[in-house]
């Protein structure tokens, strides 16, 4: 039985390996794309949030434990695949400890990869119960819900709040939130931006998030201070 079409991002820093396994799950019908590193996953906010993510434990910087925690954290249901060439026990009970649904073993094999990817699939393309404990942020529609209701993000806010979560520290520096802002770079200005800033956060208490939703950090940026889960 074929799985449900889904978004996959592959973070691996070898670029044969990448590329083939990029080209192996668009030809069984999934939409992937990759990077290289976990910085990359940070700098490269998209409309579509990945519904997977392939991580290569190994990674140059960042490894794949940490991003690996990052993306539980801001995405409670996400699936997250490990790949690692570590085949100790202790090595997959950190990667579980982390935060990973499946832990394989390279080489991978490809069944056993489709096999996991099917199982993920059906668990992801089911219907979630409502949060009850945080803001939801829905990519496909760029809107936010909460206890408090519900409404409608543009499509720059929704980048925005996408790259928050995914942001080492929920950090953005200023030229950051001004790139996924105006991203066709018309023009925007340090103040308008703080305009842009200060209607998001007014949409966030909408919604019921309570205090300082977004701080200002003086002469670095932004640092989103909410709970916010990304599907």
């Amino acid at each position: 039985m074929p799985s449900p079409p889904l978004h996959i991002l592959v973070i691996e820093d070898n670029d044969s390996l990448r590329e083939a396994t990029l080209e192996f799950l668009n030809d069984n019908g999934h939409h992937a794309s990759g990077v290289a590193c976990a910085e990359e996953v940070d700098e490269t906010p998209t409309r579509d949030v990945p519904d997977l993510y392939l991580v290569d434990v190994n990674l140059p910087g960042e490894n794949g434990f940490a991003l690996t925690q990052r993306i539980r954290k801001s995405q409670p249901l996400a699936g997250i695949v490990l790949m690692t060439a570590r085949s100790q026990l202790r090595d997959r009970l950190d990667g579980y400890d982390c935060g990973a649904d499946h832990h394989l073993i390279k080489p991978v094999e490809q069944a056993e990869l489709l096999a996991c990817i099917h199982v993920l699939a059906v668990r992801l393309k089911s219907s979630p119960a409502p949060s009850q404990t945080a803001l939801v942020l829905h990519s496909q529609s760029s809107s936010l819900s909460g206890l408090g209701g519900d409404t409608a993000l543009t499509r720059g806010e929704g980048q925005l709040l996408v790259a928050f979560c995914r942001a080492a520290g929920h950090k953005l520096e200023r030229w950051q939130a001004m790139q996924l802002v105006d991203s066709k770079d018309k023009g925007l200005t340090a103040a308008s931006l703080e305009m842009r800033i200060s209607a998001l956060r007014k949409k966030l208490l909408h919604c019921s998030a309570g205090g300082s939703t977004i701080l200002t950090l003086r002469g670095f940026g932004y640092a989103l201070n909410c709970d916010i889960e990304v599907r």
